[in-house]
C-alpha cells in the first residue's frame, strides 16, 4: 500500500489542520497558545510519518554496512 494512503498520513494532514487552526485563533485571541498547541500536534503526527518513511528508503541497510 502506499505511503500516502495510511493512517500515519491522515494523522498528519490533522496536524496540519490544527497548525492552520492554531494560527487563526492566535489572529483572533492575540495568544501564541492555539499556535504552539497546533504545532505540537503537528510535531508529534509527523515522527511516526518520518520513520515509516525512512524505513521504506531502498538501500538503506547497504549504506550502513
Amino acid at each position: 500500500m502506499s505511503i500516502l494512503l495510511t493512517r500515519l498520513t491522515r494523522h498528519y494532514a490533522f496536524g496540519l489542520v490544527c497548525t492552520f487552526l492554531g494560527a487563526w485563533l492566535t489572529d483572533l485571541t492575540q495568544s501564541m497558545l492555539p499556535l504552539a498547541l497546533g504545532a505540537s500536534a503537528l510535531v508529534l503526527a509527523t515522527v511516526p510519518l518520518v520513520r515509516a518513511i525512512w524505513a521504506k528508503k531502498p538501500g538503506r541497510d547497504e549504506r550502513r554496512k
